[in-house]
């Protein structure tokens, strides 16, 4: 009877994959946020920066999980469609900062309202107060 051959490899092949196009995301969501300027739509008044464009809706720490995140209301007040990079700080009452946090948002129509979260990543354990820190716009 002859033997089959063992098939090995394939399991860390697809788990390997998976972890790349993980990592892959959260760079491409770092460097927007963090990396890209922000392009200014010549249609806007300069009184509209990409900051008033978003809100804190909720900000809570999961009792279970302990992880913090924060609601987010994006309003595209521009007249372009738009992508959003948002970074969100979670700090506690005496403003020591526990965890940080973003969140991307793609093609987001004039004047249209979407809303999203973001989660910390780091695991806390008291009440948190969230704040926006960062906002890019990307007209498109």
């Amino acid at each position: 009877m002859p033997q089959q051959k063992k098939r090995r490899g394939r399991g860390c092949l697809w788990g390997c994959a998976g972890a790349l196009a993980a990592v892959v995301v959260i760079v491409v969501v770092v460097l927007v946020i963090e990396l890209g300027e922000t392009v200014k739509d010549p249609k806007d008044p300069p009184a509209n920066p990409p900051s008033a464009d978003v809100k804190v809706t909720s900000c809570t720490v999961d009792p279970v999980t302990r992880f913090p995140s924060a609601g987010l209301e994006i309003h595209n007040r521009s007249s372009k469609a738009s992508t959003y990079g948002v970074s969100v700080e979670f700090t506690a009452s005496n403003g020591t900062r526990l965890a940080e946090g973003a969140a991307l948002s793609l093609t987001v129509a004039p004047g249209q309202k979407v809303k999203t979260s973001v989660l910390g990543l780091d695991q806390v354990t008291q009440k948190v107060t969230c704040k926006v820190t960062k906002v890019n716009r990307f007209a498109g």
